[in-house]
């Protein structure tokens, strides 16, 4: 196997090789046809070749590993042996130089490659330059010692040159591909965050978007408050797909710190390259080795020129971002950036045009929109429904004899402690002054009854200041619906009276509305 075949037929060989390359669209086509050139002109019983990604570093990319003996392929994590070679492997691709090895291996016994049962014992590297540029490191071996020497070594680097052009041009068409593929997906992604008003899909649909076009363990949209310096957690995930809480922090240092100062994006694809930077990361994901961030990609999202927050992609394995990932996540934050803020500002407006301004229930006409449902609903599910009224007792008192201020944080602290005694599908309004109202789906008179009590006795342990040391009490009236209940104004009706009822007997109490 190794000897040189005659001139002639090596002409032939590569002649057919250029033709065979320049229809080949994909890369890992060509390098079977390379490797199998290889073995024709020289022959081997292990090859390897690799492409190397400027962009990441010089992030390996094994294009094809075969085995002759049985004629398998390795896995990529075969196709790039771990020691001593990788070290060798850089080398040759930043260094350009050739290497011919003739017994090596039996020094370090550690290294093998291809059939596991068979030792390496010759193996030659020759780097694949296109232009002054080396793209990649083509290797054969042997399983003989001494099998190669300087004549097949300079056949091997004269395969490697001719093919260097057509490699580089075949990555350089499915990079591209893959951008287009990549940009389709962004602009999709564009168009769903620019169409939302929720910022959790909105946050969704960044995490889902970035996940499919490049590597993402952990990610994290942080925003920023400027009023007090501090980086508010909005979205984060931790690998596989979890969501996770994060804290609020001081943006002084770090990461954050370095991007609310510079307003700049940051890449760094090894932990050498973190440390050295001087900047302190938050790292999310496990403490072991093998589950921890190596690479990390963090852009910060502008609004109207100023810091609105930052987004993150963290991944486990070095050299895991490009330029292009950095240019995909910028756009990514910058929409995302506003669509948050939207999402913001229409909960605020849904909020004020909902909610009491004071206690922060619901307000009239809201309370009446849900409660109107719930009662078209137990009409025609025939399920039970009941209506709590409640007044705080002597309210004026609080006001006139302790000061408005006094009296508001009355309604605050009785609103507060109702609602902290309700089910989440329990209906609470401020009707208007001092009176409050509570809608109780699928509860029976008897039950709304037991709660009822439980709110006169939360709201009698309300404390309030020295200042007003007047116990805070309410009057409260229970009516349940019936079919004689012909609206739900009739419903609320009766428990007002009921109500009033519990006021004319003397306060604090609770009256259920008998008709």
């Amino acid at each position: 196997m190794n000897q040189i075949k005659n001139s002639r037929s090596s002409v032939g060989i590569f002649a057919n090789l250029g033709k065979d390359l320049a229809s080949t669209a994909s890369a890992e086509a060509a390098a079977q046809i390379i490797v199998e050139a290889a073995n024709t002109l020289i022959g081997w019983d292990a090859c390897y070749l690799i492409l190397y990604d400027p962009q990441k570093g010089g992030t390996p990319r094994p294009l094809l590993s075969i085995d002759t003996t049985k004629g398998m392929r390795l896995t990529q994590r075969d196709a790039f042996p771990k020691t001593p070679s990788e070290n060798m492997l850089r080398a040759i691709a930043e260094g350009g130089f050739i290497s011919l090895y003739a017994g090596f291996f039996e020094m370090e016994p550690t290294q093998t490659f291809g059939d596991r049962t068979q030792r390496t014992l010759s193996q030659m590297f020759v780097p694949v330059v296109s232009g002054s540029r080396t793209i990649g490191v083509l290797s054969i071996q042997s399983y003989t010692r001494n099998a190669y020497q300087n004549p097949q070594l300079e056949l091997l680097q004269t395969l490697a040159s001719h093919c260097a052009g057509a490699l580089e041009r075949i990555w350089a068409q499915e990079a591209l591909g893959d951008f287009v593929e990549r940009l389709k997906v962004l602009h999709a992604a564009v168009s769903a965050i620019n169409a939302s008003l929720e910022m959790e899909r909105v946050c969704q649909v960044v995490y889902e978007t970035v996940s499919k076009v490049m590597p993402c363990n952990d990610f994290v949209i942080d925003g920023y408050d400027a009023d007090s310096n501090e980086i508010v957690p909005i979205y984060a995930i931790e690998d596989p797909g979890k969501r996770v809480i994060t804290n609020r922090y001081v943006a002084d240092h770090g990461m954050a710190g370095e991007i609310v100062t510079t307003k700049k994006s940051l890449l760094f694809n090894n932990v050498r390259q973190m440390d050295e930077s001087g900047i302190h990361f938050e790292l999310y994901g496990s403490s072991g080795e093998e589950d921890r961030t190596k690479s990390i990609l963090a852009v910060p999202m502008i609004l109207h020129g100023e810091i609105y927050g930052m987004v993150s992609a963290q991944s486990y394995q070095e050299d895991a971002y490009n330029n292009d990932d950095l240019y995909l996540l910028e756009v990514l934050a910058s929409h995302a950036a506003i669509a948050i803020e939207n999402a913001r500002l229409f909960v605020s407006i849904h909020n004020l045009a909902n909610t009491d301004p004071l206690t922060d229930i619901l307000n009239r006409r809201r309370f009446f929109e849900l409660a109107e449902l719930e009662f078209t609903k137990a009409g025609i599910t025939l399920q039970p429904l009941s209506v709590i009224m409640l007044d705080v007792d002597d309210f004026k008192k609080f006001n006139d004899q302790y000061g408005h201020k006094i009296g508001d944080d009355v309604l605050i602290l009785t609103a507060d402690t109702c609602k902290s005694s309700l089910r989440t599908d329990d209906i609470l309004g401020r009707l208007g002054g001092e009176e409050f109202a509570v809608v109780l789906p699928n509860t029976r008179l008897a039950d709304a009854y037991e709660v009822a009590s439980r709110l006169r006795l939360a709201v009698q342990s309300i404390t309030l200041s020295n200042i007003a040391p007047q116990a805070v009490t309410v009057s409260i009236g229970v009516a349940d619906y019936t079919l004689s209940c012909k609206s739900f104004d009739v419903l609320l009706e009766r428990a007002d009276k009921a109500m009033y009822a519990a006021k004319t007997a003397g306060r604090n109490q609770i009256v259920i509305w008998s008709g």
